[in-house]
Order: structure tokens, then C-alpha cells, then sequence
């Protein structure tokens, strides 16, 4: 339970004077009848309070589960509960009541939404069905101008007032997430956000009396205060999990190469490690233009385009990318999506046929670590350009998929599409290897250099 609302017992006793009990109150008012119910009620337990458990899905289906759990469904900007999944609702959750929104640690699948006097923990049977709704919510709270990167990794999200230098109070939102705090204003037309890098944090420290964090770096400082105590408590924590996880993969990273010579330009610093090889242009055009005009087009990648249309366009592809006559209204979308995979088709598989079967066998460990510690070692087994491309489709996949609730393509709708045109096959195996690529691209194709070096250490033996 994250947060202790009420206590197991409640005892109604007599008191000194200046502190009377409520009998002792009742008694001077002459309610005989009020009196006679606080004597029998004087040592009754009151049971604790235990937060709701919903568990979310993303159809109609029935999940099996017991008559008193409740089900989640995300319609807008409300959440919606009821004792069944496709039942009436019995409750609703005005989503903009929401003040904060943790990814519970060390459970799987789960996240605890908090409002000013309730709290859900709402539980699902995969990451995707939780990463769906979770990335609705935060959408939906949280304030224009806040990037994907952040909602797709955000672990800790509250409603907070910052302490500006003047004294005054201002409404903001502060997000943890996987490279940083940020700090975002909910009028951003008078504030500007704020970030700040977990490996440049100086200080942190937290008032709990007053629920106020306060965090800094050499450059600057700010104290924040939390609407529900609760929060601050929880926010706090999990950010000095996050400094801790911080701190080992820092000291893990080996030691960085001499500086270059004076003379010598230095190349542009990424955030992430370089992908070495070349992504054709034809592929980079279409995610380019897809990306620009269609992540809420519905039905993208799985809608055909014109089949006529789609046959010019594969063929400027192939001959002049930079020309291709891509349009971006719905149709032309769906031409560019159908022209991408058909491209992607007619060139030499990126992962070669004779590799295939050691990729089936890497989907079915089923130690999640070992498994991924297998996909990798398969990723660099890849020529450069293979894995090049291969990293530029995952990851805008994974872009599409964020946009689920609009588009209606999840990461196991894409994979479904997607898995013939990677693979030139259709098993469960592949469908489970496509989604998780899908899901986890970050995890699989920009590990820094250490985790590889790791991997070897470990001799993984897969085949």
C-alpha cells in the first residue's frame, strides 16, 4: 500500500477539558440519543483503508477475473470502473482530478493514481495494456508541450507549486523520468519549464512538514510543494531510486577515451550511443513523412493504401527518394505506409534467412533479461546497415504505438502487420520477438557500450 490514509483503530474516549471527547460534548449538549450511540461505539474497529484495485484492458473481452475486482476503460477524459468488464459503470474518475501518478516499483504492471482524498492502484496483465492507458492519463493532465520522451518514461508525476524567488506560489507539474526532472508550468505562456539531468543534480531534500522537495544543480535551485502529503513521500523515494540506479550505471561505464587533439572538431555529442551504418533514403522519407502527418491517422500500417498509387511511389522510392510524391492527407498516409512496407519487401531481408531460426529460439527464453541479452547479441551479429534500419523502423514504431488510443495500432496490432514484412513469415514466436522490439527499442538498440561489455562477461549461451 503506498499511502497509510486512516488508522486500523479508532478509540472514543473521555479526555481532560480542555480537549473534551465527543460523549463528553454530547453529554453537555443534552443529546441523550447521540450519547448512548459514541458509549456503543466506543472500542468498534474501523477497518483500514485500502486503496481500489482496477485492472485495465483495452476491449470487451472478459478477463475471468473474481466479481469484486473492479475494471478500468479510458473514455477521454474520464476513467471509467466497473464490476465487469462491457458493464455499466459504476464509478468515474474525472481524469483532471488526478494530482499525481507513480509506476509502482517493484510490481509489475502496475501504477497508483492519487487524487486529493482517493488513491487506484490500477493493475494490468501486460506492459502494453499499462503503458497505453498510462500514456492516455498523463496526456491528458499533463500540460501542452510536454515531449513523448518524457510520458513514455515517466515514472513519477505530480501536481506541485513551485516557490519562485519573489515568494510567490505558481502551478506546475514535475515529471521523473528516465533522463531527468522536469518540471513543466501549467500557464507556460508566463513560465518557462525547467530540466534538470539526474547526473548533474547537486543537492535534493525534502520538508516533510511542509511537503516541499527542493533540487539543484550548480546553476540553480528550486523547492516545490506537493498538493497531497502522501506524494511528496513517494515522489521523493523514487527519486532517490532513480539517483541510485544513477550512480552504479556511472560507476559500470568504463573509463572515456583522451580528449582529441586541439585541432581536431569534435563530433556532435548524442544523447544516445551511435548507430553505426546507413539507413536507405526511401526508408527514411517514409517514417520522416509518416511521423509528420500520420501518428493519429487510425488504422496506420494496417489500412492498405491505393494499390495503384502505392506501386508509383514504391518505384520514385526506389529510383529518386528525395522526389517521391508523398501527400499527406489520410489517404496519402495510408499510400506511404503501404509503399514503406512493400519497399522494405523487395529489398534483401534485413535479417538474413539463414539467421531466422536463432531469432525463434531467442523468443522463447523465458527469462526476460536472458532474452533481451539474446536479442542484442543477435542485433550485432547484423551487418551495420541491417541494424541501422532496423533501429530506425523499431523506433518509430515504437512512436506509432504511443499513439494508440488515437490511431487504434497497438504494439501487438503493428507486430501483426509488420512481422511478414521483416520476416516473410508468420509465427508466434516472431509476433512475440516484433512486439517486444516495438515496446522496448530504447532497451534493445541504444544500450551504451558498458551493457555489452557486461553481456560478454556474462557468456550468455543462447543456442
Amino acid at each position: 500500500m503506498l499511502l497509510a490514509l486512516a488508522a486500523a483503530k479508532c478509540h472514543v474516549c473521555q479526555s481532560d477539558p480542555q480537549s473534551p471527547s465527543p460523549i463528553l460534548l454530547a453529554e453537555r449538549a443534552g443529546q441523550a440519543l447521540q450519547t448512548e450511540l459514541l458509549r456503543l461505539n466506543e472500542y468498534t474497529d474501523i477497518p483500514p483503508y485500502l486503496p481500489q484495485t482496477v485492472y485495465l484492458s483495452q476491449d470487451s473481452a472478459s478477463s475471468g477475473e473474481e466479481e469484486e475486482e473492479l475494471h478500468g476503460k479510458l473514455e477521454d477524459d474520464r476513467f471509467l470502473f466497473s464490476l465487469e468488464n462491457d458493464s455499466a459503470a459504476c464509478d468515474v474518475l474525472d481524469l483532471r482530478e488526478v494530482l499525481s501518478v507513480f509506476v509502482n516499483d517493484g510490481w509489475d504492471h502496475q501504477f497508483t493514481m492519487v487524487t486529493l482524498n482517493d488513491q487506484l492502484i490500477c493493475a494490468a496483465d501486460d506492459q502494453e495494456v499499462l503503458q497505453t492507458h498510462l500514456v492516455h492519463i498523463l496526456k491528458v493532465i499533463l500540460p501542452r508541450g510536454v515531449s513523448y520522451a518524457e510520458v513514455g518514461g515517466a515514472s513519477a508525476v505530480s501536481k506541485v507549486c513551485v516557490v519562485a524567488m519573489g515568494g510567490g506560489w505558481s502551478d506546475a507539474w514535475l515529471l521523473l523520468w528516465e533522463d531527468g526532472v522536469s518540471v513543466h508550468p501549467v500557464h507556460r505562456h508566463t513560465q518557462t519549464p525547467l530540466s534538470l539531468e539526474l547526473s548533474m543534480l547537486t543537492h535534493h531534500e525534502m520538508d516533510s512538514s511542509k511537503s516541499i522537495i527542493t533540487l539543484g544543480n550548480a546553476d540553480r535551485s528550486v523547492s516545490l510543494r506537493f498538493e497531497e502529503p502522501g506524494s511528496c513521500e513517494i515522489w521523493f523515494k523514487q527519486l532517490q531510486r532513480a539517483l541510485a540506479n544513477e550512480r552504479r550505471a556511472l560507476a559500470a561505464k568504463p573509463r572515456l577515451p583522451p580528449p582529441p587533439p586541439a585541432n581536431h572538431s569534435p563530433a556532435r555529442q548524442s544523447l544516445y550511443p551511435v548507430i553505426r551504418g546507413t539507413v536507405p533514403a526511401a526508408v527514411e522519407r517514409c517514417i520522416s513523412h509518416i511521423t509528420t502527418y500520420g501518428l493519429k491517422v487510425e488504422g496506420v500500417y494496417r489500412r492498405c493504401g491505393l494499390a495503384t498509387k502505392v506501386a508509383l511511389l514504391v518505384d520514385a522510392l526506389m529510383t529518386s527518394p528525395v522526389s517521391a510524391p508523398l501527400e499527406s492527407h489520410e489517404q496519402g498516409v495510408l499510400d506511404a505506409g503501404s509503399a514503406l512496407k512493400q519497399y522494405v519487401r523487395q529489398q534483401p531481408s534485413l535479417v538474413p534467412e539463414t539467421q531466422r531460426p536463432q531469432w525463434q529460439q531467442a523468443a522463447v527464453i523465458s527469462d526476460e533479461r536472458s532474452r533481451f541479452a539474446a536479442y542484442r547479441q543477435l542485433l550485432r551479429q547484423l551487418p551495420d546497415d541491417n541494424r541501422a534500419t532496423l533501429n530506425a523502423l523499431f523506433g518509430h514504431f515504437y512512436m506509432v504505438q504511443v499513439f494508440s488510443q488515437v490511431n487504434k495500432m497497438s504494439a501487438h496490432n503493428l507486430a501483426v502487420v509488420l512481422v511478414p514484412t521483416l520476416f516473410e513469415s508468420m509465427n508466434q514466436e516472431l509476433l512475440r520477438l516484433t512486439k517486444e522490439f516495438i515496446i522496448h527499442h530504447t532497451l534493445l538498440f541504444l544500450t551504451p557500450g558498458a551493457e555489452k561489455k557486461n553481456e560478454e562477461e556474462e557468456q550468455i549461451t543462447v543456442f
